[in-house]
């Protein structure tokens, strides 16, 4: 009882935290204090209180040495879960999303990075949400201050998920050391209940005496039993534990000198001294081995014979020392495995370990696990230690656990100093854990001892390291020098010259030289990941350089190879990037059909296997196709999706680079449609989200939207303001691609301000600079700017809106045709051409209207009544009322999938889903699916 004595705010926080998750209202609590205040009384009342209310719960205890076995928390949960099923339902879960997160806790690859852990949290989170379907689910974790760090990372990536979803979390754990990594985090995070549960007080300390002993107790006990606990429930259990064995009565007051002459510090090496040698001997073994152990493997650490094995556990559970639970002992509390451990001295204590480490490895246990023994352990404990230690490391690298991987890496490299395997990997290693002066040390030592692409590719890595160190200019030099004296396999060599290409591209002063270097490749087929990754280089660069755009394409496709360079991305540790510079490239140059098949598969893999992040690299990609060809409700539903998928993840340069460009393309999604209040709302929201976000080149494009704002609210001083910046920023990069326009809202700033020269001056260096590109959209939108500033000639505009017109009918931008039309419509209307410019006008409103484009096609309806036309109607009233979002998740569920089948597709919530089909058929004024693809019809 003594665990929920005063304690009736917490308990109450508790159970409204639980009735909110059984509304699908998610909750995170974290329990947070001292060892023995209570914090496991208040998770196993949290326990009961779910099962009253029908809950399904999963529930997992740290330890301190689990603690190093990556995944050890997230495996109690779910193995916990498939112990309570047999048969048929076994294997059913088994089929499904756990015994895939179950597959992806047990891959151990040497170079997985944090892609693959992000694919990994996500899998996971799949199970908690698949597990809280049918009934609101409780996942509690005990103990949590000893849980792995990829255990702790999944809570703190669940907690921030779990907001719509029916689930609770209750996190019990001593208050963290350093207020730093994902527990510390947890505890402090805005969207966590932190309950703190404070010591009992001088009433509590008399109702506990009281309950134990069946009696009142003297007042001087209670004080005395208050002071030296301190008001710590498990202390004072612990204290009055001591006074019965001593048969001293709580109603004397003489018991209050026995309390003070015991203090709580003693009690438990107190009931450490009543223990037989063999009794103390196997408590011992337990504290190295951890929570959970087996018997007769703790009996085989202590070296008890199975005569004495028996009586030295019987012996521990009377004493309240140890609990068996399935053949395995655990301690009843952590505070009295401290007082075991404290009796160890250090020798003692590594030589448990290594009988600990023995004992597993005969016993074929996993190597982290004989790994987080052996750590501990003498030298020379096993013959195996290096191939032991080389594993476990894998198995924490790919856990996302780099530090402890690191640790065991080091310990196998002091066995064998130079080993070109264990360097290789210990430097990959550093470099992830952002110490790469250490890692080009090791990443160097290893190239010398290796030959053909092996070594090529550690020089290439070590050539990162040193880009962190001495700048990429170093790095760069670094390479040249490599290629220079490099006599090894020819074609080993080119993944030095693709790490030379990547590292220029981030240099400016190195464009030029990268340009020439990489033109050495331009007759690649693309046959090898390297050819692919310098051909998508090319495109880039072609694109950035403005080389004609029907070059920049044949090389980006080459670089693609049908889906071949989206295959070589997804196991590296920066998935998608060298794809993502192809497929950029491959749009920018209108190449839409390659774009679109590539787009699919990669949107089909990310769906099966990817992770939030992944959804939101390869959303933008189509978002950007999008953009091109003109569907807004496309834009803005990728644009919608982006943002949704990655509003949990933490604010890394590549999450902030994603999320700039997707509201970049909402932002644009909004002008068009005329919500200029939403789109300064979401610029807003932007700049004050991004206050203290990395820096990065992503949100550059963000000025020619905020120009294009500016003149909408006819402030052309600032639009010339921002888009000037933004050439400026251009400059500096050494970046003027003709898809980034900055001259287009600076003409038309100067042209509002009456400086026409300067417009057209601006209007003529664009038209110039996409003549020589070639691709019909951006030369298209070109010749339009040229006509809207070639002010006062009628005739001339009409002419050149004509070869505008004549240019888009080619490309695939149907938006910037309908722009196209409209300013040719208008252009006849004002030379008296009335026939022409109405025919010319419906065409570009239909066009307007199929784009969504809401502002264009309201400027045609006025037109065309100044002329005396009256513009039908052409989208129905309630699927207009459809948000883009809610148009993409109507149009998935007439295909018949589920809401599940949705949210998975969608990187969302099943609660999302729900809620926006909700409001779909509020909107389209129907009752559920059945009538929903009439209404869409």
């Amino acid at each position: 009882m003594s665990g929920v004595l005063e304690r009736p705010d917490e308990l109450a926080r508790i159970a409204a935290a639980l009735d909110a998750a059984g509304r699908g209202e998610g909750k995170v609590v974290v329990i947070e204090g001292e060892a023995g205040i209570g914090k496991s009384r208040l998770v196993a009342e949290t326990r009961a209180m779910a099962k009253e209310r029908g809950f399904v719960r999963m529930q997992a205890t740290g330890d301190e040495v689990e603690s190093a076995l990556a995944w050890g928390v997230v495996r109690q949960l779910i193995e916990r879960s498939i112990a309570r099923y047999a048969g048929e339902t076994r294997a059913a879960i088994i089929a499904g999303p756990t015994g895939r997160a179950i597959e992806a806790l047990d891959k151990a690859t040497p170079d997985a990075g944090d892609a693959e852990v992000a694919r990994t949290l996500h899998a996971l989170w799949w199970v908690a949400v698949d597990l809280a379907s049918p009934r609101p689910l409780l996942i509690t974790i005990d103990d949590a201050q000893w849980s792995d760090p990829p255990s702790l990372r999944f809570l703190s990536y669940l907690s921030k998920r779990v907001g719509d979803l029916p689930i609770a979390l209750v996190v019990a754990t001593r208050p963290p050391p350093d207020r730093l990594g994902p527990l510390a985090e947890l505890t402090v995070a805005r969207h966590v209940e932190r309950l703190l549960p404070r010591p009992l007080s001088r009433d509590g300390i008399a109702v506990l005496i009281a309950e134990r002993s069946r009696t009142e107790a003297a007042d001087q006990v209670v004080d005395a039993v208050l002071a030296a606990s301190g008001g710590n429930p498990f202390l004072a259990e612990s204290l009055l534990d001591e006074l019965a064995v001593l048969d001293r009565s709580t109603k004397d007051a003489a018991t209050a000198e026995t309390v003070r002459g015991l203090g709580a510090s003693a009690v438990s090496r107190t009931l450490l001294s009543r223990l037989s040698p063999t009794a103390l001997a196997l408590a011992k073994a337990v504290a190295v081995f951890g929570a959970r152990t087996d018997i007769w493997a703790a009996g085989s650490v202590a070296q008890l014979p199975e005569s004495a094995l028996a009586a030295a556990v019987d012996e521990l559970v009377a004493a309240h020392v140890v609990c068996v639970e399935a053949s395995q002992l655990s301690f009843v509390h952590p505070v009295i495995r401290d007082s075991v451990t404290s009796t160890l001295g250090p020798v003692d204590q590594a030589t448990l370990h290594g009988r600990a480490a023995e004992t597993l490895w005969a016993a074929r246990a996993a190597a982290d696990r004989v790994a987080a023994h052996l750590v501990q352990a003498p030298a020379g404990t096993l013959d195996s230690a290096v191939a032991i230690f080389t594993e476990a490391a894998t198995m924490c690298a790919t856990a996302g656990d780099v530090v402890k991987a690191i640790d065991y890496l080091n310990r196998a490299v002091e066995v064998e100093p130079s080993n070109a395997k264990l360097q290789s990997l210990l430097g990959k290693l550093l470099l992830r854990n952002g110490d790469p002066r250490a890692a080009r040390r090791y990443l160097l030592a290893a190239a010398d001892s290796t030959s053909g692409r092996e070594r090529a590719e550690l020089l290439g890595t070590a050539a990162t390291a040193t880009s962190a160190v001495d700048g990429p200019v170093a790095a760069a030099t670094e390479l040249m020098h490599a290629l220079d004296d490099w006599t090894d396999d020819r074609s080993a060599r080119l993944a030095l010259d693709a790490r030379l290409g990547i590292i220029r591209s981030y240099l400016p002063s190195e464009r030029k030289r990268a340009s020439q270097h990489l033109r050495g490749f331009a007759d690649f087929p693309g046959d090898t990941p390297d050819e692919r990754i310098l051909l998508a280089l090319l495109a880039q660069c072609g694109r950035y350089e403005v080389t004609p755009s029907a070059d920049v394409r044949r090389t980006a496709e080459r670089a693609l190879r049908r889906g071949a360079l989206l295959k070589d991305s997804v196991g590296q540790a920066d998935p998608l990037v060298g794809w993502l510079l192809a497929m950029m490239s491959l749009i920018a140059a209108d190449g839409v059909g390659p774009a679109r098949d590539e787009i699919a598969g990669a949107q089909d893999w990310v769906r099966r296997h990817g992770s939030p992040i992944e959804f939101a690299m390869v959303a933008n990609v189509a978002d950007f196709l999008a953009w091109r060809c003109g569907d807004l409700p496309a834009v803005e539903a990728d644009a919608d999706g982006v943002l949704a998928a990655i509003e949990s993840e933490d604010l890394t340069p590549q999450v902030v680079a994603i999320r700039a460009t997707a509201v970049t393309f909402g932002l644009y999604a909004a002008l068009e449609r005329g919500d200029l209040a939403g789109a300064q709302a979401m610029l807003a929201e932007w700049d004050e989200s991004s206050r203290n976000a990395p820096r990065v080149i992503a949100a550059m494009w963000l000025e020619a939207i905020r120009a294009r704002i500016a003149l909408e609210l006819d402030d052309p001083l600032a639009a010339l303001e921002h888009a000037l910046w933004l050439r400026d920023e251009m400059v500096a990069a050494d970046l003027d691609p003709p898809a980034v326009p900055w001259r287009t809202p600076a003409a038309l700033a100067q042209l509002r301000l009456g400086d026409e020269a300067a417009a057209r001056e601006l209007a003529s260096d664009q038209l110039a600079l996409t003549r020589r590109w070639g691709a019909p959209t951006d030369l298209g939108a070109a010749l339009r700017l040229t006509a809207k500033v070639d002010v006062g000639q009628g005739a001339r505009r009409v002419e050149t809106l004509t070869e505008a017109v004549a240019v888009l009918e080619r490309s695939p931008a149907r938006l910037e045709l309908a722009r196209a039309l409209v300013d040719l419509g208008e252009a006849y209307r004002v030379v008296g051409r009335r026939t022409d410019a109405r025919e010319t006008l419906n065409r570009g409103g239909e066009l307007a209207a199929s784009c969504g484009a809401v502002v264009l096609r309201n400027r045609v309806a006025e037109v065309l009544q100044a002329l005396g036309d009256r513009p039908r109607s052409l989208v129905a009233p309630g699927q207009d009322s459809l948000t883009a979002s809610e148009r993409r998740v109507a149009g998935l569920a007439v295909t018949g999938r589920s809401n599940r089948d949705i949210a998975q597709e969608l990187f969302v919530s099943p609660k999302t889903v729900e809620n926006h089909l909700g409001r779909i058929y509020v909107k389209l004024g129907i009752t559920g699916r059945r009538e929903l693809g009439r209404a869409l019809a």
